[in-house]
């Protein structure tokens, strides 16, 4: 499913990570910080585009990005992971999580587009294959 046929696109989402983290001061967010999730329909699909830094600081809301992408579909989410600066397994964890609520609501959820650092986490980690569309139940 090409990413040019979605339309009417939801607005994105800029959030800064948090410069507090456990009661200690953190340096302030740098433009790295910052990610943009966005999201549209493309049939009985969600296409979430996700663009930035995503590591435990984000982790919030890439979940309910993606649980509120997986609530507006009928079979599923579709990510675009293509600019995605960093990666962390925080990001992973939710990624799976999510997928186990897809499965059992009788949908999935697909990578169709990764960076290199996306690829190389989930290389690593042997989940690659998991969000590949030839998963699909």
């Amino acid at each position: 499913m090409p990413f040019a046929q979605a339309a009417t696109p939801e607005p994105a989402h800029r959030v800064k990570s948090s410069t507090q983290r456990e009661g200690r001061a953190m340096a302030p967010p740098s433009p790295l910080n910052l990610i943009t999730v966005s999201s549209r329909r493309s049939g009985d699909r969600m296409i979430v585009v996700l663009l930035g830094a995503i590591d435990y600081e984000s982790e919030g809301v890439l979940r309910r990005s993606l649980v509120g992408a997986l609530g507006r579909s009928l079979r599923g989410i579709d990510l675009d992971l293509r600019e995605v600066t960093f990666w962390d397994c925080s990001s992973l964890n939710v990624l799976l999580a999510v997928r186990r609520t897809a499965l059992q609501e009788g949908k999935t959820v697909t990578i169709r587009a990764a960076s290199p650092v996306v690829e190389r986490v989930c290389e690593l980690t042997e989940t690659l294959p998991l969000f590949a569309a030839s998963a699909e139940r």
